[in-house]
């Protein structure tokens, strides 16, 4: 139990000259194939020698996420959750000169009773299409879902919903339907065209406690909420970073988390499923379990991602609309930065910033951003129309 047996099958491959295979760690074994098999270190070097070849090896799926007990891939009798990933290595391909790109299917052989969800499109063969952006060899992305398990598929705003949840897992199901049904409509005004699918991961333990994004999917532990105690919604933090058409570099991660996690607060508001004084308690709960006199462009401390990074977006927002007597806010520098896509860096941000608010912010970035001191009160109350 807790093995995957992977087997590739290639045909029509003399374009091919060798393909190179970077195994995430020793969890992979009995690697065998046709042609030339070199490994050095954790890297294969395959010559498949032919236009037919095969390749098989065997993969342990549990694998600990540090720190602590839990896994971001595991299996059981009735259910595995783990994500492609884990079961295909980065892959390199040395083409010959002047070929077409490759076609790849990915086939299920399961335990009778058992079914698969995945973030591929479903042919009516029983296969998924594997299709890998920009890559001319494709392999499968995205989380995976296999077993004895349910699957809901709803469509919001042209975005494909399936929700795969594995037995065990208490996941309110119609609820996080509802919340998506007034968030994503929300969400395409800010990031665009949403992926052509999205599939999410419910499963209990012994699974991470807490949410993991991939590649149009992401995972998140079936015991937490649709709304946590902060009062954010965890299921619109993973689906703004599988949605966001831009990926953050190492100082733009700051902006990233706290974009993913202001808007798991700001949408439910705005679509009405927040009351103002709920918004406002939410808002003082980045402040208090923030991390402030911290750079957040080097920090990696959760509470200043997870907390002050927000809230000074909050602040950003306000800011905004206030020099610009409210006919702009931070979502028009969001818009902005997915037209854009590309890499996301503080220097992006504030041009974007800039942009929407038609003056110079470098000096709040000064204060907030890089001193890390926390924003005024005074805006979360005018903000919410409430006081104290």
């Amino acid at each position: 139990m807790g093995l995957a047996h992977v087997h590739w099958l290639l045909a029509g491959i003399d374009e091919i000259a060798a393909f190179r295979l970077v195994f995430r760690d020793d969890r992979t074994t009995d690697v065998r194939g046709t042609g030339r098999l070199v490994w050095h270190g954790r890297t294969l070097v395959w010559t498949p020698g032919g236009p037919y070849a095969h390749l098989r090896y065997t993969v342990a799926i549990n694998r600990q996420r540090p720190p602590g007990t839990h896994f971001d891939s595991y299996a059981t009798p009735d259910w595995i959750a783990t994500r492609a990933l884990h079961l295909f290595p980065e892959i390199n391909v040395r083409f010959r000169t002047g070929v077409a790109a490759a076609r790849a299917r990915l086939r299920f052989r399961l335990p009778r009773g058992w079914h698969s969800a995945t973030a591929l499109a479903a042919l009516p063969d029983g296969t998924y299409l594997v299709e890998e952006p920009g890559k001319r060899f494709d392999r499968p992305r995205g989380w995976l879902l296999l077993g004895r398990i349910a699957r809901y598929r709803h469509t919001i705003a042209g975005l494909e919903v399936t929700v795969a949840v594995a037995p065990g897992s208490p996941l309110d199901v119609r609820g996080l339907f509802r919340l998506y049904g007034k968030t994503i409509p929300l969400l395409v005004g800010i990031l665009g065209a949403p992926p052509p699918r999205l599939l999410i991961v419910s499963a209990p333990d012994p699974m991470w406690h807490g949410g993991l994004s991939g590649e149009d999917s992401f995972f998140v532990h079936g015991r937490i909420p649709i709304r946590s105690p902060d009062k954010t919604c965890s299921y619109l933090h993973e689906l703004f970073h599988v949605w966001q058409p831009f990926h953050p570099s190492a100082d733009g991660r700051w902006v990233s988390e706290g974009l993913a996690e202001y808007y798991s607060l700001a949408l439910p508001y705005r679509a009405g499923r927040l009351s103002p004084q709920t918004f406002v308690r939410g808002l003082a709960l980045f402040e208090r379990y923030g991390r402030w006199g911290s750079d957040l462009t080097r920090t990696r401390v959760p509470a200043a991602l997870n907390n002050s990074a927000p809230l000074v977006m909050h602040w950003l927002d306000h800011e905004i609309r206030r020099v610009t007597d409210g006919h702009r806010c931070l979502d028009d520098a969001v818009r902005s930065l997915a037209h854009e896509g590309g890499t996301l860096t503080t220097a992006s941000f504030l041009r974007a910033i800039n942009q929407a608010a038609g003056r110079d912010f470098t000096p709040l970035f000064r204060r907030h951003v890089y001193r890390g001191e926390p924003p005024p009160e005074r805006a979360r109350e005018d903000d919410a129309g409430v006081g104290h």
